[in-house]
């Protein structure tokens, strides 16, 4: 069976037939046991949560950092912005290559220990410099992260299945965010935002040795060798992505659109904190309780959604993330204008249900559009787009924005900045609807 799985992979990536059969057995080999795709789906799910508690950390220390260290609103958005963002979207697709060449897991597993390395020199920094270099760090080792979980969820599991899962891995994200808020915002009320830090970066070596000894790439070879598996060149592949106008298209959507939610992720503790006077302890137990629950069902809904209507029309995820961006601008402007901490609770969740929607199905639409090779490289493709663009600018500008703005606002610098970003959501529309044209075609292309 061994020598027989090992050959039907060679001959299939020398010929550049279809690796559907090939999928299938090297599957069925490695889930005999029927819990096993679950447990990786559990483990996958835990460097979610870590990935996303060690990024989103920083927005509810944001107020304490800036006293601390003495910096300005735009520094502040450099730091949670572009800063963390270049240098995770950059090397998005190189490591997405080592995983997809040489083992998804084992790549998984180091950049998880050196995400949650930085994360702990986070908590060491002196001034502006030190900090942006820690990001830095932190950006470098999640660059290898979500595309590698993204590329062994469609591994796992069948297309058929993959919505749920990635919905549950986008559950995680959330959870982990959440859960930044709330822990974090408690430990520094009563530790200071430098210990927050430190504890946040034990899991990371745990879960990393358990990924190490207990998940397996399905795409190796049985016989334990340690031979590369086979890929197609960067230039091919790229230029196959480049041509489903879908995808370029989604990308580009995505790309001003997480402008929006990146800007609001950011800053909306910071709002908060300068709207109603309340401190980042209050935050995480108050607006993290609020936000982190609506965020699940939003994944859950839009996982579900994308499900159940793509099998009426395989136009429906962009749709959904259409009506996900276009919808999400006035309960936006509603949370940030009311002024009234109650009233803008209730539109919080609104808001974040609605941004929510789109993660399952974009993130499922990549990976039906981008072919049985190419699926951590086009899940970094995807994520470099979110993240140079999304995280890298929409913390940066709104922070810049509120400096500029602040010698004639003053405190109301912050929201009125929120406000003007998030009408970008209004303009991420449109790509997704011309997209929509064409991803019929381009999904076949992809399976054929």
């Amino acid at each position: 069976m061994r020598g027989w799985v090992k050959a039907e992979v060679s001959d299939t990536y020398l010929s550049g037939g279809s690796l559907r059969q090939v999928t299938r057995t090297m599957r069925g080999d490695f889930t005999k046991k029927p819990w096993y795709s679950s447990y990786v789906l559990f483990i996958l799910g835990l460097v979610s949560i870590l990935n996303y508690y060690d990024r989103f950390l920083m927005t509810v220390l944001l107020e304490p950092i800036k006293r601390d260290l003495h910096i300005s609103d735009g520094q502040i958005g450099l730091l949670a912005g572009i800063g963390f963002a270049l240098m995770y979207g950059l090397l998005g697709v190189p490591m997405a290559r080592l995983a997809d060449r040489y083992g998804r897991a084992p790549v998984l597993g180091a950049v998880l220990m050196l995400w949650s390395a930085m994360t702990a020199v986070c908590g060491a920094t002196v001034n502006f410099t030190t900090m942006l270099l820690a990001r830095t760090g932190v950006g470098i080792g999640e660059a290898g992260g979500l595309p590698t979980v993204n590329a062994l969820i469609a591994d796992y599991f069948s297309p058929r299945r993959r919505g749920l899962a990635i919905s549950m891995i986008g559950v995680c994200s959330m959870i982990g965010a959440n859960l930044s808020l709330i822990f974090g915002g408690l430990l520094n009320d009563r530790h200071g935002w430098r210990i927050a830090y430190y504890l946040a970066s034990v899991p990371g070596f745990i879960l990393a040795i358990v990924i190490f000894l207990t998940i397996r790439d399905p795409r190796a070879q049985p016989s334990g060798a340690s031979a590369p598996v086979a890929v197609v060149p960067l230039s091919v592949a790229l230029k196959t992505l480049w041509n489903r106008k879908s995808f370029v298209l989604l990308c580009l959507g995505m790309g001003i659109g997480s402008i929006v939610g990146y800007a609001q992720q950011a800053w909306n503790p910071a709002f908060l904190m300068r709207t109603y006077h309340i401190s980042p302890g209050q935050v995480g137990s108050q607006y993290g309780a609020v936000v982190g629950p609506a965020a699940i069902v939003a994944i859950l809904l839009g996982g579900v959604a994308n499900d159940r209507l793509t099998r009426r029309d395989q136009r429906w995820p962009l749709w959904i993330v259409a009506l996900s961006f276009g919808l999400n601008v006035p309960a936006s402007l509603a949370f940030f204008l009311i002024h009234e901490f109650t009233l803008a609770m209730s539109m919080a969740v609104v808001s974040t249900i609605l941004v929510g929607l789109w993660v399952a199905p974009a993130y499922t639409l990549v990976q039906r559009l981008a072919g049985t090779q190419s699926r951590a490289l086009a899940a970094a493709l995807f994520m470099m787009i979110l993240n140079i663009v999304g995280q890298g600018l929409g913390p940066t500008i709104t922070g810049m924005l509120s400096d500029r703005l602040s010698p004639e606002l003053g405190n109301r610098s912050l929201m009125v900045s929120l406000c003007i970003v998030s009408m970008a959501g209004a303009v991420a529309v449109i790509p997704f609807l011309l997209a929509a044209r064409t991803v019929k075609a381009d999904m076949a292309d992809a399976n054929s």
